[in-house]
């Protein structure tokens, strides 16, 4: 499916189910979400490669029927992760396919035999991680780490405790290379692809505390923002292309537009957190300065805004695909 076609059907699946919560306005129905003192609920629709759809919805203070004012409102939160979950790792694969075929062509004849042996393609193992992560919901960790951002607080924070995403790309690399068969090489191949693409996501790689957010704002899934995507993090998932183009176009662009001796400085950094905390700098100059954040009144993001997020989502694709390449062949020769 062509992704204008994905994302019209996503849109579609928004309005639709954005409509139907509308009718629950009332506090007597809007308390039947919400029964026995539940607090939220999470609603996750997924068509395989060519996206998902989470929404996540929070009473606003509603205890009961009862207790609950008869304008009472239900708070909307959307993970809208259809492009860079989908597209977006598509996009970073097809970077290092076309990179390992220029410069590493035995190293990618191994790739495709592992994905050959484990009944895989390219496409289907960037985004088979996304694809079970209900099914295995302890998996959720490992595409993300939570360094903590506070205004004022240290330029390099402590990291988190493991696992995540960190952590998890050291230990899938050793299954690549290591794993006892067919299946466990092109499952660690393919959280490797996935998550060497969530690393450079800079929103996976930070959380802001806030007196707004005093746990955290995710990664900025609860920082609101006016239109669609509705919230930060959804902005920069799909930061790599606010446009429509065919997956194999796009990779060629970026590459034409970002190629590997561009980047030849960022790319001798080998170590894995410092990818990370260069996201994390990233987020911080590119997401969250420009922005004054209001639930009350979200922000709208700017055109300039807007040009900058893909501008930086268009490097970071290029040098996730470039640093995938060469640890593959560190990994497999």
């Amino acid at each position: 499916m062509k992704s204008s076609q994905a994302n019209s059907s996503i849109d579609d699946l928004i309005e639709a189910a954005f409509t139907q919560i509308k009718q629950l306005g009332a506090a007597e129905e809007a308390s039947r979400l919400f029964p026995n003192g539940l607090s939220s609920l999470e609603l996750e629709v997924g068509s395989g490669a060519e996206g998902r759809v989470s929404l996540r919805l929070s009473g606003a203070n509603v205890e009961s029927a009862a207790s609950a004012s008869a304008d009472a409102t239900i708070l909307l939160e959307g993970d809208v992760e259809a492009l860079f979950n989908a597209e977006g790792h598509h996009i970073v694969a097809l970077i290092t396919q076309e990179d390992l075929t220029q410069t590493f062509p035995a190293t990618m004849r191994k790739v495709q035999k592992i994905l050959d042996d484990g009944g895989r393609d390219l496409l289907s193992a960037a985004t088979f991680p996304d694809d079970i992560r209900q099914s295995h919901p302890e998996t959720k960790p490992f595409h993300f780490i939570d360094i903590p951002f506070e205004d004022g607080g240290p330029v390099n924070p402590p990291l988190p405790p493991a696992p995540h995403v960190i952590s998890k790309i050291a230990e899938f690399s050793k299954v690549v290379k290591n794993g006892a068969n067919a299946q466990q090489k092109v499952d660690a191949l393919s959280w490797l692809i996935h998550l060497v693409g969530d690393i450079h996501q800079p929103l996976h790689c930070i959380e802001h505390i806030s007196a707004l957010h005093k746990a955290g704002d995710r990664g900025g899934n609860s920082f609101l923002l006016k239109g669609k995507p509705n919230n930060l993090h959804s902005l920069w998932d799909s930061s790599v292309s606010f446009t429509q183009h065919e997956g194999k176009e796009l990779a060629l662009d970026i590459i034409r537009e970002h190629p590997r001796t561009a980047l030849a400085t960022d790319l001798k950094v080998t170590d894995v957190e410092k990818w990370a905390r260069a996201s994390f700098d990233l987020a911080k100059k590119f997401a969250y300065a420009p922005l004054h954040e209001n639930p009350a009144s979200p922000p709208k993001p700017s055109a300039t805004y807007m040009k900058n997020a893909e501008k930086t989502g268009r490097r970071q694709a290029a040098l996730a695909g470039y640093r995938l390449s060469n640890r593959l062949r560190e990994i497999l020769g």
